[in-house]
C-alpha cells in the first residue's frame, strides 16, 4: 500500500504538547545520574525538546515514505515492510524485533540486506526482505484475542501472502523467540535462521554444565536481579502498570529510555548511540497508537504459558553474540537447542544491534546465508 500508514491529527499533538508542559514531576531525590531508574536532569531535556522542539509530521513524513504494505492474517491486520531485492529471484527473509523497538529500529538493516551494492556488497548477496510490525505493537496495533502464535501469522503471510515457498528469518529478543517458534513449526520453508538470543533448553542436565555455561547462568541471575524489574511487572501486574504509561508521556518516556541507555552499547550517554528525534520518533509512536499495554502481551502470555516453548531447532542456525547485549550465551548453550551452524562474538553494539551495528549484522547474515540460498 502506498497511501500513508501514520496519520496523525494536528489535534493530538497539540494535546501531547499540554500534556508534557503540564507534567506532574515527582518530588526530586538527593540523587543524580541513572543509579535507581531513568536520570532526572536528562529526562527533562528530553520532555522540553519533545514540547517545544520536536518535529513528529516530519517524521512521519519520512515513515510513510518507507515501502508499507498490509495484510490481514488470520483476523489480524499487519502492517509490514517489503524491501524488494536489487538481484530477481533473491532469498526471502524476515526480519523481526523486541521490545521496546519497533519495525523502524530495522529499516536500516534491511536496506543493506535489499540492496547490498550500495553499502560496499556484492549485489549477488541481495535478499527480498519483509519486515512485519509486531501484533500489539506499533504499526500493527491490534493484539489477537485469540490463541494465534505470531511465528503462525509470520508464516502465513510468508509463505501464503507473499507465495514464499522457501525463506530465512533474524530476530532479537522477543523476535529470536518469533524466529526460533517458526523454524520449529516449519523446518520445510525456513532454510536458515539467525538469532541475537537464544531460548533455554526446556530440560537441563546440571550435571553436564560446563564451567562457561555455569558461568553464563550465573550472569543472567544477576542480570534478573539488577536489571530484570520491567520484565518481571511485565510479565505478572502489567494492567496495573499500563494505565500509568498509557496515560502519562513522561513516564512513558522514562520506562523506554531507561533501556536504551542500560541495554546498548553507549558507554552511559544515550546519544552516543541515539538522537533525541530517534528515542521521541520512538516513544511517540507508542504513545499516537496507544500500544504499550498491548506490547505487554507477549510478556504476561509466555509467563501464563500461552506461549509454545521452544524445544529443539534443527534447521541451520547463526547466533551473533554483541558484547552490551543482556547476555552472552556460550556457543555450548545454543547447541543444546539449536543447530549452530555459525557463532559470532561481535566486537561492539548491544541489544538494539540492528540500529547500532547495522553493517556488522548484515555482514554476518549474508556470510551465514550465502551457501543456504
Amino acid at each position: 500500500m502506498n497511501s500513508p500508514l501514520l496519520d496523525v491529527a494536528r489535534y493530538d499533538v497539540v494535546e501531547l504538547r499540554d500534556r508534557l508542559r503540564r507534567t506532574r514531576w515527582a518530588p526530586e531525590w538527593p540523587l543524580k545520574g541513572w543509579t535507581a531508574g531513568s536520570d532526572q536532569a536528562e529526562l527533562r531535556r528530553l520532555v522540553s525538546y519533545w514540547a517545544d522542539g520536536f518535529d513528529w509530521h516530519a517524521q512521519q513524513r519520512r515513515i510513510n515514505e518507507l515501502p508499507w504494505h498490509s495484510a490481514t492474517i488470520s483476523g489480524t491486520a499487519v502492517s509490514y515492510l517489503k524491501f524488494e531485492a536489487e538481484t530477481p529471484g533473491a532469498l526471502p527473509i524476515v526480519l523481526t524485533n523486541g521490545w521496546p523497538s519497533t519495525s523502524l529500529e530495522l529499516v536500516e538493516l534491511a536496506r543493506r540486506l535489499a540492496t547490498p551494492s550500495a553499502y560496499g556488497g556484492d549485489a549477488a548477496d541481495s535478499f527480498t526482505v519483509i519486515v512485519p510490525a509486531l501484533p500489539g505493537f506499533p504499526f500493527s496495533p491490534q493484539r489477537p484475542t485469540h490463541a494465534e502464535q505470531t511465528h503462525e501469522i509470520w508464516h502465513l503471510l510468508m509463505f501464503e501472502k507473499l507465495g514464499f515457498e522457501r525463506y530465512a528469518a533474524h530476530g532479537g529478543d522477543l523476535g529470536a523467540g518469533i524466529t526460533s517458534r517458526l523454524a520449529e513449526a516449519h523446518p520445510e520453508s525456513v532454510v536458515g535462521i539467525h538469532l541475537l538470543a537464544v531460548a533455554a533448553p526446556v530440560h537441563l542436565d546440571t550435571a553436564s554444565l560446563t564451567s562457561e555455561e555455569q558461568a553464563y547462568r550465573g550472569a543472567v541471575q544477576s542480570w534478573v536481579s539488577a536489571e530484570g524489574g520491567y520484565q518481571h511487572e511485565q510479565q505478572t501486574r502489567p494492567l496495573s502498570l499500563a494505565p500509568a504509561l498509557s496515560d502519562s508521556p513522561v513516564g512513558l518516556l522514562a520506562w523506554i529510555i531507561e533501556k536504551y541507555r542500560a541495554w546498548s552499547d553507549c558507554d552511559g550517554e544515550l546519544s552516543a548511540r541515539f538522537s533525541d528525534d530517534f528515542l521521541l520518533t520512538q516513544v511517540s509512536l507508542y504513545w499516537f497508537t496507544n500500544s504499550i499495554s498491548t506490547s505487554f502481551r507477549p510478556y504476561w502470555e509466555f509467563a501464563a504459558g500461552l506461549t509454545t516453548r521452544i524445544r529443539r531447532v534443527d534447521v541451520p542456525t547463526a547466533v551473533a553474540v554483541f558484547p552490551h547485549d543482556l547476555t552472552q550465551p556460550p556457543r555450548s548453550w545454543a547447541e543444546r537447542t539449536y543447530n549452530v551452524d555459525r557463532y559470532t562474538t561481535m566486537p561492539s553494539g548491544g541489544h538494539f544491534a540492528p540500529h547500532e551495528e547495522p553493517n556488522l549484522l548484515a555482514i554476518d547474515l549474508r556470510e551465514f546465508l550465502r551457501p543456504l540460498r
